[in-house]
């Protein structure tokens, strides 16, 4: 498919993260005292150069083009792939799928991803809201995502954020490598969805919607 020419030059929402640092080796006197290092995060959505960063060192390399078609989505105003970025290094992402689903009103979140080192200190939440925030300046009344049934573990998390259960799905997903072997995925997911307060506003047209993406800031 073809992709939109025109860059997505998006300023982000800029917030701070604290992460401990241990200094104890450094400096013996301070007696095993920790200080922390204050860093920016700041919520923005992807750009082309990006795209090799997010294969995270090789981690994610599998998955180039799933990475490409998120992207590609974003830039026909389809859907949006929020970074989590810190000191230039995207740490975490989630996308938003508003075609799949378009008809029955729902935009679907997937591929929530925090680096390793960065979890557990509220990125996950952040790109969650950041995400809803989107979905409800499209005007679209339910965010909908799915959770592996053999990943019950992470239903409390999203439980909290106000997600509710709404059944079952079932299929496949296909991608090909950077090699070209085509892998099939088997997809059997619990479904949740949540209700969003409406947008003041029509949800106009595409280019109306992807216009708000860009003044939003997100």
């Amino acid at each position: 498919m073809a992709t939109a020419q025109r860059r997505v030059g998006i300023r982000g929402t800029a917030t701070t993260a604290h992460f401990g640092l241990d200094t104890a080796e450094e400096d013996s006197s301070e007696g095993g005292n920790s200080e922390k290092l204050e860093l920016p995060l700041t919520i923005r959505p992807a750009r082309q150069e990006d795209l090799p960063t997010l294969e995270w060192y090789g981690l994610h390399t599998p998955h180039r083009e799933i990475i490409a078609d998120a992207f590609r989505l974003q830039e026909r105003g389809d859907g949006a792939m929020l970074l989590a970025d810190v000191n230039g290094f995207p740490v975490g992402q989630i996308c938003i799928d508003f075609l799949r689903k378009r008809p029955s009103g729902r935009a679907t979140l997937w591929a929530l991803r925090v680096f390793q080192p960065f979890r557990g200190i509220g990125i996950g939440v952040r790109l969650v809201r950041a995400a809803e925030r989107v979905v409800i300046q499209r005007g679209v009344p339910f965010a909908e995502l799915g959770v592996d049934r053999d990943n019950v573990g992470v239903l409390p998390f999203y439980e909290r954020l106000g997600y509710e259960h709404c059944g079952r799905e079932r299929g496949q997903f296909l991608y090909h490598t950077p090699e070209g072997r085509l892998v099939r995925v088997a997809i059997d997911q619990w479904l949740l969805h949540k209700r969003l307060p409406e947008a003041s506003g029509a949800a106009g047209t595409p280019s109306d919607r992807t216009r708000s993406l860009k003044m939003a800031g997100y």
